[in-house]
């Protein structure tokens, strides 16, 4: 039996990815005033859907059926794209973050971590029960 399940896996590289596109909001912002700076966002979620049904973006030749891991076990491949934010018209300085975007963006990732932080306090729990029960 695996203490940490392929819901834990999940909820575990979410958070490192969801971590890691707020650092890439924060430069945006912090980068909002300097001239040429082009916004970037980080995109994770479809490769994250892939792995977790199981599709990877490598196919693997299976010579034993125990050599790879079951289905959808593939979540630290997940690392995530760093796109440019498409701009529209830009300004002078050519700078394309968009404050009202970013914030936004921002307040949506921190929403998302706290509701898988919140889900893997909520598992942990639970396994911590089932070992009080077990005594």
């Amino acid at each position: 039996m695996e203490l940490l399940d392929k819901t834990m896996q999940l909820l575990h590289r979410s958070l490192d990815l969801h971590s890691a596109r707020q650092r890439v909001i924060a430069s945006n912002l912090a980068n909002e005033e300097t001239p040429g700076y082009r916004a970037s966002d980080l995109q994770f979620a479809q490769q994250l859907q892939a792995a977790h049904k199981g599709r990877f973006p490598l196919t693997m030749a299976v010579t034993q059926g125990h050599h790879i891991g079951l289905r959808g076990q593939g979540y630290q491949t997940v690392t995530g794209k760093l796109t440019e934010v498409p701009a529209g018209d830009l300004p002078l300085d050519a700078n394309s973050v968009n404050l009202e975007l970013e914030m936004a963006k921002s307040s949506d990732n921190a929403g998302q971590y706290n509701t898988a932080a919140t889900i893997t306090a909520q598992r942990f729990h639970q396994l911590l029960s089932a070992i009080r029960d077990a005594r």
